[in-house]
């Protein structure tokens, strides 16, 4: 079972998925990027609320993509943030190790995508 300190499957079910599509495979994040969240966590010293983890390819986000993305591949999280915590969320990102990171009005997205250069970092906007 995957799990740290402060993110486990029965705390935060939304590591995996929650479709509910009568094929949906449940698939969660893997171990790695929930060790990049901790970080993150510890990093920022308050609790981070999982919106979004794994995502089978049946998932409503995920169903017209033709290359799976950071969360079919359990390698991407979205996490609640606000204004005045966004940015803080996102430079603890990067110090954890992840290396594509969205960021929208209500949530960050925290991905890594290990084909990337190791000195790269994509960020953008939604």
């Amino acid at each position: 079972m995957i799990g740290t300190e402060n993110f486990t499957l029965r705390g935060d079910p939304k590591i995996a998925c929650t479709c509910g599509h009568v094929d949906c495979d449940q698939r969660t994040v893997n171990q790695a990027t929930l060790v990049r969240l901790q970080v993150v966590r510890d990093i920022v010293n308050h609790g981070l609320v999982v919106t979004s983890g794994g995502r089978c390819p049946n998932h409503p986000n995920e169903i017209n993509r033709e290359t799976p993305a950071d969360h079919q591949k359990g390698k991407g999280v979205d996490v609640s943030a606000n204004g005045s915590n966004r940015g803080n969320i996102v430079k603890a990102g990067i110090t954890a190790g992840f290396n594509a990171i969205g960021v929208a009005k209500t949530f960050v997205h925290l991905g890594y995508r290990a084909e990337l250069p190791k000195t790269h970092t994509t960020i953008w906007v939604y």
